[in-house]
C-alpha cells in the first residue's frame, strides 16, 4: 500500500485521553439513531421487468417519498421495485431528477460541481412506514458526527438490512458536504442522518480514498421539491450514453466528410434507435442530440440543393427537438448556439421564436452554488475522538509481523505464546518474525491452520509481554462504537454496521488469472493463450503457451474451473504444466477476480482502495466500518468496556471490514494441538478503558 493513503487511513480518527467521555456520549447516541436510520433506508431497484440498476434511498413521508440521488432515479416516469427494511418488495415510480456533473450552463462561472437529488413514489405505500424525520436547513456544522445508511454494493437479500457507518462532515463545498464516513456502491442515495435522528443529506458519490466521500445537504430538497414533484428532470447524460452519443456523432462527422448521404441515413437512423430504446426513451438527451443529427443532415441537403430531402429532415428535427423539452431538456444555452440546429433557426425563424417564448423559467441555479459556505457557530464543533490510554493497555498484545522488514499484518497475543492472524496474508516458506511496541523482533513458527476461517495460529518465541483474552459472546448492538487496536497501541474508530453477526458471505471463487484456447478438444489439459494483468497466474511466472495439466496431482480436463472450484482465495496450489516439452511444477496462491484487468468487470463498486484477496467467506462475523486497510488483519476489535470481542480479518472493500466473533476464535485456539509453554505464567489479563 503506498505511503499516502496508509496515512490517511492511520490518521482519520485516532484518539486522545480525555475525549472518552465524548466517545462513550458517541456510542449512546448512534445506538439509539440507528434501528430509525435502517428501519427509513430502502433499497431501489430501477426498471421491473428491464433492470436499469439499483441504489439506495430514505422514506420522508408517510404517502411514500423517497429522497434518493437524481443519478439513481436518473428520469422521471420509470417503473421500479423498492424494497423495506424488513423484506417487503413494493412498486413505485421516479419523480424528478437533478443530476449534473457540472455547473448549470447559464452560470457564467464554472465551479464543476455535482447536483445529485432525486425523489420515487411508492404506488401503493403501506401504512405503517418508518419515516425519517428532516433536518432544518442549514443545522449540519463542520466536524459533526453523522450515521450513514445504504445498500451497498449488493442487492438485498432475505433478512438483510442496509449497513450502517460513522464518520464526520469535513466541510461544505459548493451545493455538497464532504463526509469521512465510509461509503461504497449501492448507498447512492442512501441517507446522511444526525445523531438525533435527523436526515441531513443524501450520499451522492464516493471520492478517490475511502475517507473521502460526498453527500448532498438536505437544504437542497426544500429547494427543488416543487421542480422534483413535478417531475422534471434535469440531467447530464450517464457514461455510457455519452459513449454512444459519442460514436453517433464520430460516425454522423465521417458521413460528412465523404459527403455521403447513405452515412448520414445511417448516423441519424443509430440516434433515432437510441430515443426508442426502452432504457433511454424519457431521456431528454437522445431527443435533442437526435434532432441535431436531423438537423445536420438536413443542412448537408440545403448544400446540395436537395430541398424536399432538407424539409423532410428539418421535420424530424423539430419532432425530436419538440420532445427533448417535453422532457426537460434544460440547457438553453446549448439549445440558442449548437451549430447543427442553425438550419433551423434560418429555415424555421418564426417556430425558433415561438419555441424560445414558450420555454418554462429556467431554474436560477446560483442561490444553490457557493464555493464554500460558512458554518453557523452555535455549537462547538465536534473534536477528533482519541483514548490514548489504549496504548498502554493494549500495546503489548498487539504485533507486527514482518517479513525481512516489511510489515505484512498484525497479530493479537491470545496466549502465552501464540499469535493469530490472518493466514492468506502470511507468504509461503518465508522467515517470518513479530515485532513488538519497543521495536524488539521475535521469530514465528506457523502451528497450525484453519482454512475455513483463513486463520493462522503462530508460535511466538520467549516473551514477558500481556496477552490478550478473548472475553465476551455478547454480540454488539447496531450502532454500537467499537475500536480496531492496532501497533504500536493506536485506536481507530469503528461502527457496528449490521445487527447479529450476519453471515460474510459466499466465499468467492478463485481466480487463476488465464485465458484459454477454445479450439483445444483434448480431453487433458488446457493451454493458456494470455495470463491476465493482476491475475494468479503472471505473479507466479506462467506464460502464455504453458500447457496446466494438474492441480495438487489432480488431473485438469477440459475445464479449469472445475479443477480448481475446490480451493478457496488465498490457497496455494501447486500447478503442473508443460512448457516447450518439459514438466515442471509452480506454486501458485490462487487470488480474487482483479478489479481493473482487462475485459473484467469490477465485482464491488468504487474499490480503489486495497482489499483483501480474500475477503468473504468466514461464516457469521461482526461486520465493522473501520476506515483500515488490508494490512491490519490480525487486531483485536474491542468494545468500549475494554473486551477483545473479535480478531479483524479481512478489509472487504471502501466501506466493510469482517472481524471473527470471540466464540469462533476460542473454538479454533481449542483445535490447536498442545505444545510445552515457554513460561510458566497462567494470567489472563481483562483492561477496563475506564
Amino acid at each position: 500500500m503506498s505511503l499516502f493513503p496508509s496515512l490517511l487511513l492511520c490518521f482519520n480518527i485516532l484518539v486522545d485521553p480525555t475525549q472518552f467521555a465524548k466517545l462513550v456520549e458517541l456510542d449512546t447516541k448512534t445506538r439509539a439513531v440507528s434501528e430509525l436510520v435502517v428501519e427509513s433506508t430502502v433499497c431501489i431497484e430501477i426498471g421491473v421487468d428491464f433492470r436499469e440498476g439499483h441504489g439506495s434511498g430514505t422514506i420522508i413521508s408517510n404517502d411514500g417519498l423517497i429522497l434518493t440521488a437524481g443519478h439513481v432515479g436518473e428520469r422521471s416516469g420509470l417503473d421500479c421495485e423498492v424494497t423495506l427494511a424488513d423484506g417487503r418488495k413494493l412498486k413505485a415510480v421516479t419523480l424528478g431528477q437533478i443530476f449534473m456533473t457540472q455547473a448549470h450552463r447559464r452560470i457564467d462561472v464554472n465551479l464543476g460541481f455535482d447536483f445529485d437529488i432525486g425523489l420515487v413514489r411508492l404506488l401503493d405505500p403501506p401504512d405503517d412506514l418508518t419515516v425519517a424525520p428532516l433536518a432544518p436547513s442549514g443545522s449540519v456544522e463542520r466536524g459533526e458526527w453523522v450515521v450513514a445508511a445504504g445498500w451497498v454494493a449488493d442487492l438485498p437479500e432475505s433478512g438483510q438490512r442496509a449497513p450502517v457507518r460513522i464518520g464526520r462532515i469535513q466541510e461544505r463545498l459548493g451545493p455538497r458536504l464532504r463526509l469521512d464516513a465510509p461509503v461504497n456502491g449501492g448507498d447512492s442515495g442512501g441517507g446522511l442522518f444526525d445523531l438525533d435522528g435527523q436526515l441531513v443529506g443524501v450520499i451522492s458519490a464516493c471520492g478517490g480514498f475511502p475517507n473521502i466521500n460526498f453527500a448532498t445537504p438536505i437544504d437542497l430538497y426544500e429547494l427543488t421539491k416543487p421542480l422534483m414533484l413535478g417531475g422534471l428532470t434535469l440531467s447530464d447524460p450517464m457514461p455510457e450514453l455519452e459513449m454512444m452519443i459519442e460514436d453517433a456523432y464520430n460516425q454522423l462527422g465521417e458521413a460528412e466528410r465523404r459527403m455521403s448521404n447513405e452515412g448520414y441515413r445511417q448516423s441519424v437512423s443509430r440516434m433515432d434507435r437510441m430515443t426508442s430504446s426502452r432504457m433511454w426513451e424519457k431521456t431528454p438527451h437522445v431527443w435533442f442530440h437526435a434532432a441535431c443529427g436531423h438537423g445536420r443532415f438536413a443542412r448537408h441537403a440545403y448544400l446540395l440543393g436537395e430541398m424536399g430531402q432538407m424539409d423532410e429532415e428539418i421535420q424530424k428535427s423539430w419532432d425530436r427537438l419538440d420532445r427533448a423539452i417535453k422532457l426537460g431538456w434544460w440547457d438553453l444555452d446549448h439549445l440558442e448556439n449548437d451549430s447543427d440546429l442553425a438550419v433551423l433557426r434560418k429555415i424555421t425563424p418564426e417556430r425558433w421564436e415561438s419555441m424560445l417564448e414558450s420555454l418554462p423559467e429556467m431554474v436560477n441555479w446560483r442561490a444553490w452554488v457557493q464555493p464554500e459556505r460558512s458554518f453557523r457557530r452555535g455549537r462547538k464543533r465536534t473534536p477528533l475522538i482519541d483514548v490514548e490510554h489504549l496504548s498502554d493497555a493494549f500495546r503489548e498484545g498487539v504485533l507486527k509481523i514482518a517479513n525481512q522488514e516489511t510489515t505484512i499484518s498484525l497479530g493479537t497475543l491470545v496466549d502465552d505464546n501464540l499469535v493469530l492472524t490472518k493466514a492468506s496474508s502470511l507468504p509461503a516458506r518465508q522467515k517470518l518474525r513479530a515485532i513488538d511496541y519497543l521495536d524488539r523482533k521475535y521469530d514465528l513458527t506457523l502451528v497450525y491452520q484453519d482454512p475455513a476461517f483463513d486463520l493462522a495460529v503462530l508460535e511466538l518465541g520467549s516473551n514477558d509481554l500481556t496477552p490478550l483474552q478473548f472475553q465476551s459472546d455478547q454480540t454488539p448492538e447496531l450502532g454500537e462504537v467499537l475500536l480496531c487496536v492496532n501497533v504500536p497501541g493506536q485506536a481507530v474508530v469503528s461502527a457496528r454496521s449490521a445487527a447479529g453477526t450476519p453471515d460474510s458471505g459466499d466465499p468467492e471463487s478463485p481466480f487463476l488469472g488465464v485465458e484459454m484456447s477454445r479450439l483445444e478438444e483434448s480431453e487433458r489439459g488446457v493451454t493458456i493463450t494470455r495470463t491476465i494483468p493482476g491475475g494468479a497466474a503472471r505473479a507466479a511466472g506462467l506464460l502464455a503457451g504453458d500447457r496446466i495439466v494438474r492441480v495438487n496431482e489432480a488431473e485438469v480436463g477440459p475445464s479449469l474451473r472445475d479443477a480448481l472450484q475446490r480451493f478457496r482465495v488465498g490457497d496455494r496450489v501447486q500447478v503442473a504444466i508443460e512448457r516447450d516439452g518439459v514438466e515442471m511444477t509452480v506454486t501458485v496462491q490462487l487470488r480474487r477476480r482483479p478489479e481493473y484487468a482487462d475485459g473484467l468487470p469490477k465485482p464491488f463498486g468504487n474499490d480503489i482502495v486495497e482489499a483483501n484477496e480474500r475477503r468473504t467467506g468466514f461464516g457469521p462475523a461482526i461486520r465493522h466500518d473501520a476506515l483500515l486497510g488490508p494490512r491490519d488483519v490480525g487486531a483485536p476489535l474491542v468494545d468500549l468496556e475494554g473486551r477483545v470481542i473479535g480478531l479483524q480479518i479481512a478489509h472487504a472493500d471502501r466501506s466493510t471490514n469482517w472481524a471473527l466473533p470471540a466464540s469462533t476464535l476460542r473454538a479454533v485456539l481449542a483445535e490447536v494441538p498442545s505444545r510445552q509453554r515457554t513460561r510458566r505464567s497462567d494470567q489472563r489479563f481483562v483492561i477496563p478503558l475506564d
